[in-house]
């Protein structure tokens, strides 16, 4: 049995990230013995899963519905997978087009003879003043 603190330690995170989840429902709260909250090898485990989950790039709400399935339940968790797939995917393509964009602008700012900063010009393009 630990305490906070030394839970916290031997899964090397904040306490306040422990509560965090806590509050949100990730983690359960245990009851209180002798003033203390207690937590089991099962508190580990659900903290090494939610880290795991979030090293392999899981938000937060993807692993609070992967704690809550069974180990046979393999077409949900593709399901939750496949979707945080295609988020990361939309999210690749929007970061191409970012690039594609500013190394443009960067190859203006090149090969441009005007005195103003290309750059700056297209920030500052369609811009208005306040009211």
């Amino acid at each position: 049995m630990l305490t906070i603190g030394k839970l916290a330690k031997h899964c090397q995170v904040n306490v306040e990230t422990i509560r965090y989840y806590q509050r949100i429902g990730l983690m359960r709260i245990p009851e209180t013995t002798q003033n203390y909250r207690y937590y089991s090898q099962q508190d580990i485990e659900t903290l090494s899963f939610i880290q795991k989950g979030k090293d392999a790039g899981l938000q937060l709400s993807e692993i609070q519905d992967l704690l809550h399935l069974q180990l046979n339940d393999r077409e949900k968790v593709r399901d939750v997978i496949q979707q945080r797939l295609e988020k990361i995917d939309q999210r690749i393509q929007e970061l191409n087009a970012l690039k594609q964009r500013l190394s443009s602008w960067v190859d203006e700012c090149k090969t441009t003879t005007d005195s103003c900063c290309p750059i700056l010009q297209e920030l500052k393009k369609g811009s208005t003043t306040a009211p």
